[in-house]
């Protein structure tokens, strides 16, 4: 497993640590949060249960693996949980310096915010609980990946509990990424392959372990998926992702979502520009 060392007062991670991305794929940035900070998005992501423990229709629930929905007026779902109490994690300063870094500039923009709850399963052949798939910022009617720093995307998942081995770990493939691209690449097939590189044959993957306060950094061309967890604490975990921008796709460039005041109150300076409030 690559683990990059704590930011220093700069924020970076170093050169040597950013080519081991490159090279790997994935990156382990430890401590990004501190004992206390875990413990309060802990808790609201615990308070998103319901005290009766009825799991909501609108909440995806798959072996073990409760993902949060927000139900909205139209009747669709919205899996970007940003109640002011987890909205600051996509504002984080630390986190956001080590972005820029793999990105190569510091116009950034942020999204996703998605919730992950993996409780105990013990039913269930095999380690992974989903296909191997990746999470491509490039859209599915594009029909090749351009390798472009423009296109690149890097995000993954804050670990607000724990993570040991069989634990519910982020399961990734060390070089996938290099592969996805380089077999892009030699098909006619390109960004469509395996079902727009939805549904990946079988790889051999390793689990990325970590500490609660930790966070899983993903190349966006990184093989992936959730595994069972098979022991007793429950893996909680909040998904961030960044691009540039000046993404190729334009990802960089949506319009902000709307926030109400109580949001407004927890975005710094710093939010603002990330989340396209303000501009850079």
């Amino acid at each position: 497993m690559t683990v990059a060392q704590g930011p220093g007062s700069a924020g970076t991670i170093g050169a040597g640590q950013r080519q081991r991305f490159f090279d790997d794929g994935y990156l382990l940035v430890p401590g990004v949060l501190g004992a206390a900070e875990v413990a309060r998005y802990a808790g609201a992501v615990r308070d998103l249960l319901p005290r009766d423990l009825t799991v909501p229709e609108h909440w995806h629930a798959h072996a073990g693996r409760l993902k949060p929905h927000r139900l909205l007026a139209d009747g669709t779902r919205d899996d970007c949980i940003d109640t002011p109490d987890l909205l600051p994690l996509l504002c984080n300063q630390r986190l956001y310096q080590v972005a820029a870094e793999l990105l190569g500039r510091p116009e950034l923009r942020v999204y996703d915010g998605s919730v992950g709850i993996t409780l105990r399963n013990s039913s269930g052949g095999g380690i992974l609980s989903q296909g191997l798939h990746v999470d491509a910022s490039v859209p599915n009617d594009v029909d090749d990946f351009l390798g472009a720093p423009e296109e690149l995307q890097v995000g993954g998942c804050y670990y607000l509990t724990d993570v040991a081995a069989t634990g519910g770990g982020i399961h990734v493939v060390p070089g996938g990424h290099r592969h996805v691209a380089e077999t892009a690449a030699g098909s006619p097939a390109g960004r469509h392959l395996h079902d727009n590189w939805k549904r990946i044959p079988e790889m051999e993957t390793i689990e990325v372990t970590g500490n609660a306060g930790d966070f899983a950094m993903l190349h966006h061309l990184m093989p992936h998926a959730a595994s069972h967890n098979r022991l007793p604490p429950a893996r909680l975990a909040v998904f961030v992702r960044y691009v540039r921008v000046d993404q190729t796709h334009g990802y960089g460039r949506r319009p902000p979502r709307r926030y109400n005041d109580a949001q407004l109150a927890v975005i710094d300076d710093l939010g603002r520009r990330l989340l396209g409030l303000d501009p850079w």
